[in-house]
Order: structure tokens, then sequence, then C-alpha cells
């Protein structure tokens, strides 16, 4: 070891147990937007296709579909059943399945007649192992993003292709 890697090593250590704890700045997390199902776009089967803004599909891409929020917005996406997270980013429009008062359910762009839209958002395959939800297919998840109304003082960059 070095003098210099010792002495920095000894200032690091001399530093914790005369301070104590260190001083972290705060987490902001988006607030509680949307709660429903999430499903996944499945093994990769569009790979290279056109998604709604334009791009190319890549199932390895944290992305996702959502119907209404703008694209390139980043959402954090909670597996409600494990607690665990992930970030992803709009690129597409989605999940279309509707189902109907009296059980059926069809994959449609409109709503027509007494339906409800079923899932809030379609998951890479990537983002679906993250959440560890690609066995399962479907899961109850949260939604949390901002709003171009809202203030926060996280900034996350976001690299444009």
């Amino acid at each position: 070891m070095t003098f210099a890697k010792a002495l920095v090593l000894t200032t690091m250590i001399a530093h914790y147990q005369s301070e104590g704890a260190i001083d972290l700045p705060e987490v902001e997390t988006p607030p509680v937007r949307q709660v429903g199902v999430a499903s996944w776009y499945g093994r990769g089967n569009w790979h290279g296709d056109m998604t709604a803004n334009g791009e190319r599909f890549d199932p390895r891409a944290w992305t996702c579909a959502h119907r209404e929020l703008p694209f390139n917005t980043v959402v954090l996406v909670e597996n409600r059943q494990t607690g665990r997270r992930a970030w992803c980013r709009v690129n597409d429009r989605g999940p279309y399945a509707i189902r109907h008062r009296d059980g059926s359910w069809r994959i449609s762009t409109q709503m027509k007649g007494s339906g409800k839209w079923q899932g809030v958002l379609d998951l890479s395959p990537a983002v679906a192992r993250r959440l560890d939800m690609k066995q399962a297919g479907l899961q109850r998840v949260r939604l949390r993003y901002w709003t171009p109304e809202t203030t926060s003082t996280f900034n996350l960059a976001v690299l444009d292709p």
C-alpha cells in the first residue's frame, strides 16, 4: 500500500470515528399516482418493431407502455407483492386489454360499450425480470412519477438516443 493510500484510509477512518454517521442527502420518492395491474411484452417477440414514439423496441431496455403518460416520462414501478422497484421510461402506448361486465375480454385501441381497461402498464422483459414478475405475467403494481405540474428537487438525467 502506498503512503498516499494509507493516508487517505487513515483520514477516512478518523473522520468516521469522530463524526459518527455520514450525512447523506435524502432521496425524494415521487408520490403514488396510479395503482393497478402491469403486464409485460413477452419473450421479445417484438424485438426491433417500431414503438409508438418511433424508436425500435429493445427487450433489454428499461422501457414501458402507458396509455396516457407523455413519452419519455420516467416511472418508478413497484411490485406490490415483493416490494421490488424499477425505473422505466414510457416509449409506447398500451396495454389495450378490455374486460366487459359479462367477463369477456378483447384487445382494442378504443373503449366501446360497457368495458373497463385492464392493466395500467406494459413492461419490457428487462423491467419484468427486475420486478420478479416474469413467471406470473401479471402483477399488481404502484406507479410513481412526477407530472409537469408538480415541483420536485430531484433531477433525473435522461439521455437522448
